[in-house]
């Protein structure tokens, strides 16, 4: 069996694919990778199938040997050390056997490892995605840790020619993020709603996988609805507790919340801010759902585009 052994796990590794869509009706998260254009980049450095899974790497690398030759791609991290040799992130690279590779320093929040032919882990409800709520997929439904040896699927290392990321593939700090309104909006004034989208925040350290948790001037609702109905939710809703400090949830959420939601961030919009520096303060701004919908269509289709030429050879 061809492994990788985890040498340094990191701060909070994990493992993560495509994710298992359909199932919060069962309460079960589609989880999946919470910067997808990162996670789609660094398979198809790799010439990964989507469907394969990837590591993703939370404020800090890790470290990992493997027992025979690997090809792999970082993607989120400044640089990637092959035993005495380093290299710049993003681009597709080769181990030899017990080799040590460590990946250094993130870019922004999250990075994204793809080795070539995938991990060869257990398929549970359709996917191999770390729930952490539910406690499956993954490796052992948990975050990684040092002395981990992940299997890899069996199949001979292809010569690939070595790619690099699109000189687009980074995110902007500078620009607010856009939004939709929610659908409890109207509960909240007019001059919350200015607040909301006028004010800075930045990112509370005490936020997770479920969910970003933000610091800033207060905005709660008219009143607060003691006989509020529990409803689905969705990556990107924006909730507000009691306290007024809204929560963006995350891949990972509760499947219902009774929380009022002021707006919600579409794709692209919630990739950005999975990638948000904590010490970078963050504006919103409104847009139409209609232009929402258009400017994330527009980046999708960039994005695969861009990967059909790869495995094209272009």
């Amino acid at each position: 069996m061809k492994t990788i052994h985890i040498v340094k796990a990191g701060a909070f590794s994990h493992i993560q694919d495509l994710g298992r869509p359909g199932l919060e009706y069962l309460g079960l998260n589609r989880c999946g990778p919470l910067d997808f254009q990162s996670f789609v980049i660094a398979q198809t450095l790799v010439h990964n199938d989507l469907h394969e899974a990837a590591i993703e790497m939370t404020y800090q690398g890790l470290e990992f040997t493997a027992d025979h030759p690997i090809t792999f791609a970082v993607v989120g991290a400044e640089t990637v050390r092959i035993d005495n040799e380093i290299y710049s992130g993003a681009m597709t690279l080769m181990a030899k056997s017990q080799q040590l590779v460590q990946i250094g320093r993130l870019t922004n929040s999250r990075a994204y490892l793809a080795i070539q032919g995938g991990l060869d882990i257990p398929v549970i409800l359709g996917s191999r995605s770390t729930d952490f709520t539910a406690g499956i997929g993954g490796w052992h439904g948990r975050s990684l840790r040092s002395g981990d040896c992940i299997p890899l699927k069996s199949i001979e290392t292809r010569p690939t020619t070595v790619h690099t990321a699109p000189h687009w593939a980074h995110y902007s700090t500078e620009e607010p993020l856009k939004v939709v309104l929610g659908p409890h909006a109207y509960e909240f004034s007019s001059t919350t709603l200015e607040t909301f989208f006028k004010e800075s925040y930045t990112i509370n350290k005490l936020s997770n996988i479920m969910g970003i948790r933000l610091m800033g001037n207060p905005v709660s609702p008219h009143n607060q609805a003691a006989n509020r109905l529990s409803e689905g939710t969705v990556p990107g809703a924006i909730q507000v507790p009691p306290d007024g400090q809204p929560i963006v949830l995350l891949n990972q959420r509760g499947t219902i919340g009774g929380y009022p939601i002021i707006a919600t961030l579409l794709g692209p919009e919630l990739w950005r801010l999975a990638q948000w520096p904590m010490s970078s303060p963050l504006r919103f701004s409104a847009e139409s759902l209609a232009a929402a919908q258009s400017s994330s269509r527009r980046i999708y289709q960039r994005l695969m585009a861009w990967r059909e030429q790869i495995l094209a050879g272009l």
